[in-house]
């Protein structure tokens, strides 16, 4: 009889421990964990005008690197007339800039208003060039130059007073060595 409840209590015993082991192979999840979700894209709007195929606001996903040309191929490319050399097309973009084309033409018409070579065009002077003006040193040369890459060309010479420094004493200092 000791044999019978050994055998019982063994069976037991066994049935017990192969139900706890099967449930605890059930517990075992094999499914992969689940990958995060991406983050949100981040992206930023830019108005391109003047000589591209589509003057538009582009919107472009901001990867941290783009640049004027992101934003010109979005819209199109530029048009037969366009003057690429008058904008940095590797200059930074940021969300709500304003890129403007030139035209060629226009911009060879401002080359030729010039009535002397001692005068300085603002649209197409070179930091360098920029800072022989009185009063303009390299720094303020540059931001005139990231004025017009931002705003396109300037269309009197008064408007380089947008230029942050520029103030009327300034200006009066250089207006007459400056065409545009």
């Amino acid at each position: 009889m000791v044999a019978k409840k050994s055998f019982i209590v063994f069976g037991i015993v066994f049935v017990l421990a192969t139900a706890i082991l099967f449930f605890i192979g059930l517990a075992e999840d094999d499914t992969p964990p689940l990958e995060p979700p991406a983050p949100p894209v981040k992206k930023i709007s830019v108005y391109v005008s003047g000589q591209v195929q589509n003057i538009s606001v582009v919107e472009l996903e901001d990867n941290g690197e783009l640049r004027f040309i992101d934003a010109v191929n979005k819209a199109g490319g530029l048009t037969n007339l366009a003057d690429a050399d008058a904008v940095n097309m590797a200059a930074p973009l940021t969300d709500g800039q304003h890129i403007h084309i030139p035209t060629k033409e226009i911009f060879l018409q401002e080359q030729s208003s010039a009535t002397s070579d001692d005068l300085v065009n603002i649209n197409t002077a070179d930091a360098e060039k920029l800072a022989t003006l009185k009063g303009i040193g390299s720094a303020l040369a540059q931001r005139i130059i990231e004025y017009r890459e931002q705003n396109g060309a300037f269309k009197s010479v008064d408007e380089i007073k947008n230029v942050r420094g520029i103030g009327d004493k300034k200006f009066d200092a250089f207006k007459d060595k400056i065409t545009v």
